[in-house]
């Protein structure tokens, strides 16, 4: 699995129990100058275990970054977000808002600790 240099990222997450690692294709936005992640449905098994560890690790086509991750509770901050993503991907993100849409999440990814595992 490789990023698609700046349209998709790979997302290494990190089981709630088993701490085993997982990868999955994401989209990424910079807002202010921070990276933020997120998904049109907040039920999906990436987005839990980011939320159980609050940890990841991302790659956008420059190696893979460690980040911690804080979830965004403001309805107005994830509205930021998807903002952000309709004008990144202006037809993908409606189009599959129309198909896959549930409830939306964001998170902030900052770079984690060095020497350890993200």
């Amino acid at each position: 699995m490789k990023p698609q240099g700046d349209s998709v990222a790979i997302l290494t997450h990190f089981g709630r129990a088993s701490g085993k690692a997982y990868r999955v294709k994401i989209w990424w936005v910079e807002i202010d100058g921070e990276l933020w992640i997120g998904s049109l449905d907040a039920t999906r098994g990436w987005v839990r275990n980011v939320r159980a560890t609050g940890r990841a690790e991302i790659d956008r086509g420059r190696g893979a970054e460690r980040v911690t991750c804080e979830p965004v509770t403001s309805p107005a901050e994830i509205a930021r977000f998807r903002a952000a993503v309709k004008r990144k991907y202006p037809i993908t993100s409606r189009l599959l808002a129309l198909f896959f849409e549930r409830e939306s999440c964001a998170f902030r990814a900052r770079p984690g600790e060095r020497g350890s595992r993200a």
